[in-house]
C-alpha cells in the first residue's frame, strides 16, 4: 500500500518533474550517451531513498514521544495550505535557511555539469534530487507522517520509480506531452496534494478505520514501542 502510494505521487506528479528537472535531464540526454539518462535517474532515486531514510528516522523519533497523530494532522494541513496557496512555497524558498542550503547545491551541480565522465550523471541526478521541489516536499511530508523508517524509505522509493517513465521520456515526446496537458497539469498536482493532505489529516484523527485511520496504542516510552491496530 505504501509503495503504491509513492508510485501514484510520482506518476501523477511527473509532469511537474518535466518543468523542474526537464532542463537538466535534457542536457544529460544531449551528451548522446545511451546510459546517461538511466544513470542520471538512478542518482535521483538514490537521493529520494536517502531523504526517506532521514525523515523516516525523524518520524520514528517523534513516535517515541507519542505525537505521531498530531504530526500527521499537522503535515496534512500544511500540504493542503501549500497546495491551495502556492505563494507560501515561494516564501519558503526565499527563507535564509533554505537559501543557505540550496545555493551551494546549485553551484555544485553547475560545476559537475562541466566535468567529464559517465559517473558524473549519477552525481548530477543525486544533487538534482536534493533541490527544492514541491512534489518532493509532498512525498517527504507523507513519509514523515508514517513515523516508520522502513515505510518512509519504501514510499520514497515508490515516488522515485513513479517519476521514471516521464523523466526517461524527456526527449522522446514528454516535453510535447507537457505542452498539450499544461492546464490539466496545473490542476492535477494541487488536487492530488489536497487529497493526500486530507488523507494525512484523517489518518492522524485515529477514527478507528482499518488501514485508513487506525487507532495508535502506546506501550510506553521506556520500551519505545508504538503500534497501530
Amino acid at each position: 500500500m505504501v509503495l503504491v502510494s509513492g508510485l501514484l505521487i510520482g506518476l501523477l506528479g511527473s509532469l511537474h518533474c518535466i518543468g523542474m528537472c526537464g532542463p537538466i535531464a535534457t542536457v544529460v540526454q544531449g551528451h548522446g550517451q545511451t546510459l546517461s539518462p538511466l544513470i542520471y535517474n538512478m542518482g535521483r532515486v538514490m537521493a529520494y531513498l536517502i531523504l526517506g531514510l532521514v525523515f523516516g528516522l525523524i518520524g520514528e523519533g517523534i513516535a517515541l514521544f507519542g505525537i505521531q497523530q498530531t504530526l500527521s494532522v499537522f503535515m496534512g494541513i500544511t500540504v493542503i495550505v501549500f497546495a491551495l496557496y502556492p505563494r507560501f512555497q515561494g516564501r519558503l524558498v526565499n527563507t535564509p535557511w533554505h537559501r543557505m542550503v540550496i545555493s551551494p547545491l546549485r553551484k555544485l551541480l553547475t560545476g559537475v555539469l562541466k566535468k567529464g565522465g559517465t559517473l558524473r550523471f549519477l552525481f548530477i541526478g543525486f544533487l538534482n534530487g536534493l533541490l527544492p521541489c514541491g512534489l518532493v516536499y509532498l512525498a517527504i511530508a507523507s513519509g514523515l507522517a508514517l513515523v516508520d523508517l522502513k515505510q518512509a524509505v519504501i514510499l520514497m522509493m515508490g515516488f522515485g520509480l513513479g517519476t521514471l517513465p516521464m523523466m526517461l521520456g524527456i526527449g522522446w515526446g514528454a516535453m510535447q506531452l507537457k505542452g498539450k496537458f499544461s492546464k490539466a497539469f496545473r490542476l492535477i498536482i494541487p488536487g492530488f496534494a489536497v487529497i493526500t493532505g486530507v488523507f494525512l489529516v484523517v489518518r492522524g484523527l485515529a477514527l478507528d478505520i482499518p488501514y485508513l485511520s487506525p487507532v495508535a496504542s502506546f506501550v510506553g516510552l521506556g520500551n519505545g514501542v508504538v503500534t497501530c491496530h
